[in-house]
């Protein structure tokens, strides 16, 4: 009896994870088209660069969210299925399910938001929150590189492009043919010492 029962309890999981992650993948296609579509719309409008970060990024906020209804939905059928009584899930458990589910979309949120733009005359930092900053490439006074990072000064403002960001390299070329080579020299050996060590 008890071998039936928990193949029965194996397969009524095996469907809860199923149903979440269904879920999670139609949440996932439809984010992911949306921000591809309104990326390629805003790219072919204005001609700019972007830099995003790495879409392993969004897919972890997609992952936070998918296990949400993975424990709802879990928690309440397993609980019908020992008391034979629907009863909502256990308040801890909603409680984490919206920290899951908030930590995910303020991810995909930040990840949509955030981005460096390259312009021809000017480089700039967006995102929902961070101050907006430009720099005209003509008024920068020092590059340097630290922890993986660049930092472009103009006296004023500075900005800060990240390593990891997706399209590095079209940064590192902008930078070349936009700044006098003496202000981003050392940066560039450091960044080459960087990739040797990582």
């Amino acid at each position: 009896m008890n071998i039936i029962n928990m193949e029965w309890f194996t397969r009524e999981a095996i469907l809860v994870l199923i149903l979440g992650s269904v879920f999670a993948f139609l949440l996932t296609y439809t984010f992911e088209y949306l921000i591809k579509h309104t990326d390629k719309l805003q790219f072919q409008k204005n001609t700019k660069r972007y830099l995003r970060l790495p879409i392993l990024y969004r897919l972890a906020g997609f992952f936070l969210i998918s296990l949400v209804p993975i424990l709802l939905l879990g928690d309440t059928y397993f609980t019908f299925q020992k008391n034979g009584i629907f009863s909502f899930p256990d308040p801890i458990l909603c409680l984490v399910s919206f920290l899951l589910f908030l930590a995910g979309t303020l991810l995909i949120f930040y990840c949509k938001n955030y981005r460096i733009v390259l312009e021809k005359d000017a480089i700039l930092s967006e995102g929902v929150f961070r101050k907006h900053k430009r720099l005209f490439w003509k008024d920068i006074q020092s590059v340097r590189f630290e922890r993986s990072t660049f930092f472009l000064n103009d006296g004023k403002n500075q900005i800060e492009v990240v390593s990891l960001l997706s399209g590095f390299e079209i940064f590192l070329s902008a930078l070349e043919e936009s700044v006098a080579p003496d202000l981003y020299e050392d940066a560039f050996r450091k960044y080459k010492k960087f990739l040797r060590k990582s």
